[in-house]
């Protein structure tokens, strides 16, 4: 009578952890892609989705394609002396067909052109000659930071493991 409760309750352990095992694990890549354009001189409000459905092995869906996804932005515009625009998005979460936020690591960072070299020179060269008014060509921006519409991020993974019920 021992043997056969305990193999019934080490049954009922098996059958409780292989129900428990995540379909979606730490690392698993996710395909972001960028709706609308970003330009570090305007405040951007970017908007992002899923580009592609998740699925486990047996081919059910996790996150549906067009899941919107939420994003950090970190954006710096182009300032005097040729010091350049930067603009840095991070994917946070996301959402499973379960309602469950997925978490997610990974993003974009673009940089525009600096002209530093071009202010500093024509500042202090035009600044000798022609004192005060060269000065002004250290006022000389670097270039804004673009990121432009459907640009798909493909270094985004999960952030954590996931048991999702669909």
């Amino acid at each position: 009578m021992k043997n056969i409760l305990l193999t019934f309750a080490a049954l009922l352990i098996v059958s409780a952890t292989w129900a428990e095992s995540p379909n979606i694990i730490n690392g698993d890549p996710v395909s972001v892609r960028i709706v609308n354009a970003m330009n570090s001189k305007t405040q951007p409000m970017p908007s992002a989705i899923v580009d592609a459905n998740i699925t486990d092995v047996e081919g059910n869906i996790l996150i549906k394609r067009g899941t919107p996804v939420q994003l950090s932005v970190e954006a710096q515009r182009a300032r005097g002396v040729g010091k350049a625009g930067y603009l840095i998005v991070r994917c946070l979460s996301t959402t499973a067909v379960d309602g469950q936020t997925i978490f997610l690591a990974g993003g974009l960072s673009a940089y525009g052109n600096e002209r530093e070299e071009l202010a500093i020179g024509l500042g202090v060269g035009a600044g000798i000659v022609v004192f005060p008014f060269g000065l002004f060509c250290l006022c000389i921006k670097g270039e804004e930071a673009h990121i432009p519409s459907n640009t798909i991020l493909t270094n985004v993974v999960i952030d954590d493991s996931y048991t999702i019920n669909y």
